[in-house]
């Protein structure tokens, strides 16, 4: 079942107080470490501390790399690393797209262009680590979406790569544009640039959804003492039966006049990778009277710069509109169902005041129809049937 996460920001935010929220919330340790050793930097050994901050009982997450690492990498490396990776496509898709939220805003600091941006503290493995564990842990969850409260900003400085630089951190502040912000209860780095581009990458602000509670996750950051409890609260809860909600999507559109039907199916492919929700080409005619597609592309907002460049990697297009749209969305979750010719995965959707519609997996119905030589349909009906009885 897809579930929405609540991040209570009362304490700030951080890469491994992220990560050990989530894995507080039951996403398995060893699955996250089997994906962290997939990146190609060499065994990186990562454990779970308990600790205590104020009254909580919370855990840290703590990266060992081994040897001394070079924290210089620049974002085409770092991106790199993560598009090669055995990643799942959605948790890959949610790591490239915190990295390019951070190469923008650190190119616009330094005046030059995302692709030639270095990291330093955000180059080194175990803020790589940070924000690759959190996207698989987010996919272990199952996690479809992520609201935030508003993020608490301090004051004061800290010593960089760059020399002392005044907090919050300049990266911070530009990876928050568009989000509100509000004073923190004491001095220092409350925000960190990797939590403020997990933030502005995959999150919302808003207000606690309306759901059902199912965990919260504590994770604790490295500062003891204070106003407030260093803890990252993570609420996690699963979509309520109840009438249609509104959210907002991106919409990122092209109209092309010059590509071949057989770009299609790998486009699709990539755009998919890339986080997109649906995808349609519709027939028009272009410019001169030519005969085009439009190509209209659905993305969660924090993903849309993401898709849109895979739209412009992989079509003929050489731009591409975007806009964020309203919807309403009907509760939605996922079940197995167990049938003769095998497991099939079925959307149940809930619309108001009527019966749950469910919907068989197309792709799992054609690879059992396959492998037992009869018809999809026939397959489908059996889902159907197998998941009407009671």
């Amino acid at each position: 079942m897809a579930r929405i996460l609540y991040l209570d920001l009362q304490a700030g935010i951080a890469g491994d107080m992220f990560v050990a929220a989530l894995i507080h919330l039951g996403a398995p340790l060893d699955a996250i470490a089997a994906a962290l050793d997939g990146l190609g930097f060499g065994p990186l050994p990562v454990r779970i501390e308990p600790c205590m901050r104020g009254a909580f009982a919370a855990q840290r997450f703590v990266v060992e790399p081994a040897g001394d690492d070079a924290h210089h990498r620049s974002h085409a490396e770092i991106a790199r690393v993560i598009a090669a990776a055995p990643l799942a496509p959605r948790a890959q898709a949610r790591a490239l797209a915190v990295f390019e939220r951070l190469a923008v805003a650190e190119g616009r600091l330094h005046g030059v262009p995302p692709e030639r941006v270095h990291f330093h503290e955000v180059g080194a493995v175990d803020s790589i680590a940070d924000v690759v564990g959190a996207c698989v842990a987010l996919e272990l969850l199952d996690v479809d979406r992520i609201v935030a409260s508003v993020p608490p900003l301090g004051h004061g400085s800290s010593q960089t790569a760059h020399g002392q630089m005044p907090l919050p951190a300049p990266a911070t502040l530009a990876l928050l544009e568009g989000w509100p912000v509000r004073a923190a209860p004491g001095p220092g780095e409350w925000v960190t640039p990797t939590g403020a581009a997990i933030l502005a990458a995959l999150a919302q602000p808003g207000p606690l959804p309306s759901m059902v509670l199912r965990g919260v996750g504590l994770g604790a950051g490295t500062r003891d003492g204070g106003p407030v409890a260093n803890v990252l609260r993570a609420l996690l809860g699963e979509p309520q039966d109840a009438p249609a909600t509104g959210d907002q999507v991106a919409v990122i559109e092209a109209t092309v006049d010059d590509m071949s039907g057989e770009w299609l199916p790998p486009l699709w492919d990539a755009l998919f990778t890339a986080g997109a929700l649906d995808l349609s080409a519709t027939p028009c005619l272009g410019k001169k009277g030519r005969p085009a597609l439009t190509l209209r592309v659905l993305a969660p907002p924090g993903l849309a710069q993401a898709v849109g460049q895979a739209l412009l990697a992989h079509s003929s297009t050489i731009g591409v509109r975007h806009r964020l749209e309203q919807r309403w969305v009907l509760p939605r979750r996922s079940e197995t169902v167990q049938t003769s010719y095998g497991p099939v995965r079925v959307k149940v959707v809930q619309p108001p005041g009527q019966p749950p519609r469910p919907t068989p997996e197309h792709d799992d119905c054609a690879a059992l129809a396959l492998e037992a030589g009869v018809s999809v349909a026939e397959v489908h009906r059996a889902v159907l049937a197998a998941w009407r009885q009671p």
